[in-house]
């Protein structure tokens, strides 16, 4: 039986989130709690945000959202959500799309240190590129491996590239484009030396379903994804934390994420 829990955000998370429409797509799930005390909070990632998802933890929240978090010390938050039990999900720009979970199989299987895994950002200009960067360091942890050595190639306000290594030995290319022209999505692909594993993702907030591609001598075959967009994934993934009383991981990556980032050459 599912359990029907409400939700409250600030309105700087409601649109960064998509809140209101994500809340309505999932009635059974979900419920704004107006004026009351909510069972869920969701929390837009600018600059204070741990200290914000501590104070909902001190308030009574059950589980936590955070909105594609800036870089911060989680160290304090990861103790207080500990010791309440209340699961706190980064909802990062693209880890929580259903394409991730359904091309992981294929890509971990090519993820060795012989392997080349190529990877690109298309942003809006103007995005915060440590949040940018934040947000790829995530979504290829959760779709093929942990960045453990990251080296820039350049930076600036118009984007970035760098050289990286997984922790399977697998090295890896990542790029970011900051333009208006062309639409903000996501592109991963890893490469041997007769197959490929091939990602493509829309927006956070599109519901136009990622594509994922495996290709080899025998031909290319398109996997089957979720038609649902990437805030509505974490939504449910929160609420099945909290109903089922489990605890998540998302906090120690996001930590790791970080050191990654601050570390950089």
């Amino acid at each position: 039986m599912t359990t029907q829990l409400t939700v409250t955000a600030a309105p700087a998370a409601e649109a960064s989130g998509a809140v209101p429409e994500v809340i309505a797509s999932l009635p059974v799930s979900l419920h704004p709690a107006g004026a009351a005390k909510s069972d869920l909070v969701a929390i837009d990632g600018s600059k204070g945000w741990t200290q914000a998802a501590e104070e909902a933890i001190r308030n009574g929240a059950k589980g936590l959202l955070v909105i594609n978090p800036c870089p911060e010390d989680v160290t304090s938050l990861r103790d207080t959500a500990e010791g309440a039990d209340v699961p706190v999900l980064v909802d990062s720009t693209w880890a929580y799309n259903p394409a991730v979970t359904a091309g992981k199989d294929a890509f971990t299987a090519r993820n060795d240190a012989d392997s080349l895994l190529e990877t690109r950002i298309n942003v809006p200009v103007g995005s915060d590129l440590e949040r940018v960067l934040l947000g790829h360091l995530s979504l290829i942890r959760s779709a093929v491996d942990e960045v453990t050595d990251l080296r820039f190639v350049f930076k600036d306000m118009h984007g970035y590239e760098a050289q990286a290594l997984l922790s399977s030995g697998a090295r890896a290319s990542l790029s970011a484009i900051a333009s208006d022209s062309v639409p903000t999505s996501a592109y991963l692909r890893i490469i041997k030396p007769e197959t490929a594993v091939e990602t493509v993702l829309p927006g956070p907030s599109a519901a136009v379903p990622g594509k994922v591609t495996v290709s080899g001598p025998e031909g290319a075959t398109l996997l089957e994804t979720q038609w649902e967009t990437a805030h509505r994934s974490a939504w449910r993934h929160l609420h099945r934390l909290v109903q089922d009383g489990a605890s998540g991981t998302d906090l120690a990556g996001f930590a790791r994420d970080v050191f990654t980032l601050r570390t950089a050459e």
